[in-house]
């Protein structure tokens, strides 16, 4: 096994090598999934239920907390990816919150070995891992592993990675990077390095040719689909693109820029075939299928979500800026809500999530002497596209010299829940910004269990406490020279 690892680690590091700035950095698609792929019956017709898959974020940043992006856009990756895949009848889940990974040897990983290596610490088994992180030093956009490949191992098989500048909501690279972790080859395929030869893909569909043409190979060679004409482009390209080139027969053609798994540029693809679609749900559709475990699980029943109402401050009240209490109504079924304030006409200066239904701002963002205005969104694993419900507005006054400032504490922290489980997160807010913070945790006599710092650049931070004997715990949080101590209590696993 560690041979093997290596060896797809130096293929893949090769490619990386070869490859264009910008590239998919996935390499061609191995016998086992060409065997897959010819081995589908394409007659029949495709069952039209909904196929639920669950997806784990990882955000990674640097070891201090820096780069990386919001919990937000990652939601909205997702929301992007099933409108893409909408009419494949897939449906992209997230069970759990992101994940954050804070570690400057995968935030700038100069090759393969430093991101297998964090793929096989921390995929959550049965799910679909998708990590965050800033590939510029592979020149990637992003990349896949196939079924039954690449580190984690049983029911935890390789990942998708993606770089930051191609993860925009808008793009296309998750789709594409989604179509390989689901069996799909690129459309060149087999046909980019030499388009004239025998075992290129064949433009014509006939089985039966004229004499001295050789028939149809769509099915063995190329990507393995006859729904997707033959392609021979491997770098980025834009439509609709000049170059041409003969099969093997002599015929002319030119790529389909529309689809997702070819290299054509964002603006010009937009859809997977009915073949490639099939593909995508024979990867996931059975136990026995390559990624069955993925739908081992049954997605929970999240509710469709209504639009909170804001509570606090009315519209026109004027807060004092670093003391800034926010409150809204729970919304029924909501997991989390999204906050959004905004300073003269619609400059955002907090954009932040948040488990309750009440937020105290203590830092500088919200500035002083001007006319400001918030909304928020609530969420749910399912529900990551919900719309913001209406906006109220408020007005400041000057900075308070002596908010937060009583001797040697920290005032104003909120840390929740105060009973954990297993895994579970403690999530803090109130902080200052752009500051260090040292965490610290103590059993009832004083041991130090666990310790972590951390620079503050949210208004909201989680952190993943060690798993202990079911005690209370004394959370400490100490923040310029300031502490502040909470009960933290436990609970049975």
């Amino acid at each position: 096994m560690r041979l093997l690892f290596f060896l797809f680690a130096l293929l893949f590091t090769l490619k990386a090598q070869a490859q264009n700035a910008g590239d998919c950095g996935t390499p061609a698609a191995p016998a086992h999934i060409k065997s897959f792929i010819r081995q589908l019956d394409f007659s029949q017709p495709r069952a039209e239920t909904t196929i639920h898959l669950p997806v784990t974020i990882h955000i990674v940043r640097t070891s201090v907390g820096g780069g990386g992006f919001s919990e937000n856009q990652a939601f909205l990756t997702i929301c992007n990816l099933n409108q893409r895949t909408a009419s494949s009848g897939l449906f992209f889940y997230m069970p759990g919150r992101v994940r954050y990974i804070d570690a400057d040897r995968f935030y700038t990983a100069p090759g393969a070995f430093e991101l297998f290596e964090m793929i096989a610490d921390f995929n959550v088994e049965r799910t679909i891992n998708i990590y965050y992180t800033n590939l510029a030093q592979m020149g990637y956009c992003g990349f896949a592993f196939y079924p039954n490949s690449g580190p984690g191992g049983f029911e935890n098989d390789g990942a998708i990675v993606m770089s930051f500048p191609c993860a925009q909501p808008t793009g296309t690279t998750l789709a594409h990077e989604m179509g390989h972790y689901l069996s799909l080859p690129h459309t060149f395929d087999g046909t980019s390095q030499a388009p004239s030869s025998i075992n290129a893909e064949r433009v014509t569909r006939l089985t039966l040719e004229t004499p001295g043409r050789l028939g149809a190979n769509c099915g063995a060679e190329g990507d393995g689909f006859c729904d997707t004409p033959a392609d021979f482009i491997a770098n980025r390209w834009s439509c609709p693109t000049p170059l041409t080139v003969n099969d093997f027969n002599g015929d002319r053609f030119r790529p389909d820029s529309s689809f997702y798994m070819s290299y054509a540029n964002d603006i010009c693809t937009g859809r997977f075939s009915e073949q490639q679609q099939l593909a995508m749900r024979s990867t996931v559709n059975t136990s026995s299928a390559p990624r069955g475990y993925l739908t081992t699980t049954t997605m929970p029943l999240y509710t469709t979500l209504t639009a909170s109402s804001l509570l606090v401050p009315a519209n026109g009240d004027t807060l004092v800026p670093n003391n800034a209490q926010f409150r809204w109504q729970a919304v029924p079924g909501a997991d989390f809500y999204q906050l959004k304030i905004y300073v003269g006409t619609g400059f955002t200066i907090l954009d932040t999530m948040i488990s309750d239904t009440a937020y105290l701002s203590r830092s500088n963002k919200i500035r002083a002497n001007r006319v400001h205005s918030w909304e928020v969104r609530a969420l749910n694993g399912a529900n990551l596209c919900t719309n913001f419900g209406q906006r109220g507005d408020f007005v400041t006054g000057m900075y308070s010299s002596t908010t937060g400032l009583n001797n040697n504490l920290l005032t104003g922290i909120r840390v929740y829940p105060n009973r954990l489980s297993a895994g579970q997160e403690v999530t803090i807010s109130g902080l200052g910004l752009g500051l260090a913070a040292d965490f610290r945790l103590y059993d009832i006599s004083g041991r130090l269990l666990f310790e972590n710092t951390q620079l503050i650049d949210n208004e909201v931070t989680s952190l993943e406490l060690p798993w202990l004997s079911a005690q209370w715990l004394v959370f400490e949080i100490t923040q310029q020279g300031r502490k502040s101590r909470h009960k933290l209590l436990l609970q049975q696993q």
